[in-house]
């Protein structure tokens, strides 16, 4: 959490506080007095009379009215009609939470926690809200919640922090309601209670929450598939400028996804994601700007917006980089830059990536030539159906280079090349099939065409 603006006390929360049974003549007097005068402060706090609000809240805190200490403590922290006095608001909220009003003993908590008015005190804090937890204070579930997932000043418990944010997201605390959503979420778990976690926060206009009810729509997960629905939460959470929301919102924008396509609205929102720092809008940039598409083709500020996105380890972008030095497009071309970015992304499982590698190891560009090398990559890359890895991997095990020479695997690995739709692949791995065929038995003909069957399964493109 951040901050400490502490949101006033509503006056049903007022009146809730000031239920007693059988109180003392004295004790009730009081009661009939703060029942009438704490909504004429609350309101005169309102209409920023800050003199009347904090008359009325100081005569009541004298008679120890848990309400009006809390009140006093807020007027003292933001400075309402008064000097700005952290030490006295501490003072206040610790005294509002002593009387057992759980929103002082969240704020005294909140105090502790950041070191104002009073030394900073992680166990003090985490005694406070966990008072306040106890008497039914969301904010303070949510954060105990927090504490117990992160393991930040309590040991690390998933169970205590589920049940602490269940808590907390039945009281209402938008957070809460996420950091459920994303248990709910994770693994399909329970799609259906994330959605209504997710949609519950949303509702109440929390950014991130409005970008997973979106996401959930955009693929139907526990609602039936809508676009225009998707649309409208991405749109939500992007104007509150959360910069994923911005990048869907603009790739919706230009696929015609639930709106009508719009490349200029497109680019500006991805533009905007970009601008924050999120790696995938910055790869899209570059794409988007290397193509000139709604945007002044340039391929120097394409490189940039590679470069932006590839140091912060997207596979997609390191490979675009890597192919810029590789063909020295934005930059003086430079094998050794482009084997690195390659490298980079082929550890990612990138697929291309993984191919270009082998390739270089192959053929010595920007590394020593290494075919054992090689043929991992090449392996790595024909496993995710790369076609030229394919055939590359083949014509390896058919001349035994970096790998031990084995006719069955150099005919299934053949064999699963000779479908790719690339003519110019495709009519290689013919021709090398046929031909290793006719040196090879009839049996382990037969058995390399059984293990082409199982291998074109997993790993046709």
């Amino acid at each position: 959490m951040k901050g400490y603006q502490f949101i006033l006390m509503t006056l049903g929360l007022t009146f809730s506080t000031l239920c007693l049974a059988d109180p003392a003549p004295a004790d009730y007097f009081h009661q009939k007095v703060a029942s009438q005068q704490l909504p004429l402060a609350e309101m005169a706090l309102i209409n920023k009379d800050y003199k009347k609000a904090l008359d009325i809240y100081q005569s009541l805190a004298d008679h120890q009215d848990k309400i009006a200490e809390y009140q006093l403590g807020y007027m003292y922290l933001n400075g309402l009609g008064v000097a700005k006095d952290p030490v006295r608001a501490s003072a206040w909220f610790a005294k509002s939470g002593q009387d057992g009003l759980a929103d002082g003993q969240f704020a005294s908590g909140l105090m502790y926690y950041y070191g104002i008015g009073v030394q900073q005190g992680l166990r003090e804090a985490l005694t406070l809200l966990d008072l306040a937890a106890k008497n039914n204070s969301g904010s303070a579930a949510y954060m105990m919640g927090y504490f117990s997932q992160t393991g930040y000043g309590l040991p690390n418990n998933p169970t205590a922090a589920f049940n602490w944010y269940v808590k907390a997201a039945q009281a209402g605390v938008p957070q809460a309601q996420y950091n459920l959503g994303l248990l709910f979420y994770a693994n399909d778990k329970d799609l259906t209670r994330a959605f209504n976690e997710f949609n519950a926060s949303a509702q109440q206009g929390l950014a991130k929450s409005q970008f997973m009810t979106g996401l959930m729509y955009s693929f139907g997960k526990a609602v039936p598939m809508d676009k225009p629905q998707a649309f409208s939460w991405y749109n939500k959470a992007a104007l509150q400028g959360l910069p994923e929301a911005q990048y869907n919102l603009g790739v919706m924008f230009y696929n015609g996804l639930g709106t009508v396509t719009n490349v200029n609205m497109a680019v500006n929102w991805i533009f905007k994601a970009a601008q924050q720092g999120l790696p995938r809008a910055q790869y899209v940039m570059g794409y988007l700007t290397y193509n000139g598409i709604g945007i002044l083709k340039s391929v120097q500020q394409a490189f940039d917006w590679y470069n932006k996105a590839a140091q912060q380890n997207l596979p997609d972008a390191q490979f675009a980089l890597g192919y810029m030095y590789d063909n020295g497009q934005g930059i003086a071309k430079d094998d050794r830059q482009a084997f690195g970015w390659y490298l980079n992304a082929a550890k990612q499982n990138h697929a291309n990536a993984e191919y270009m590698t082998g390739l270089f190891y192959q053929q010595g560009r920007g590394v020593p030539s290494n075919p054992q090398l090689a043929a991992y990559w090449y392996s790595k890359a024909a496993e995710q159906g790369m076609d030229n890895a394919q055939l590359l991997l083949g014509i390896m095990y058919l001349q035994g280079q970096g790998i031990a020479r084995d006719n069955k695997m150099a005919y299934v690995w053949l064999n699963l090349a000779s479908t790719s739709s690339n003519t110019q692949i495709r009519d290689a791995a013919i021709k090398l099939r046929d031909e290793l065929a006719k040196v090879m038995s009839p049996s382990d003909v037969d058995l390399a065409k059984q293990l082409s069957v199982s291998y074109y399964n997993k790993y046709a493109k």
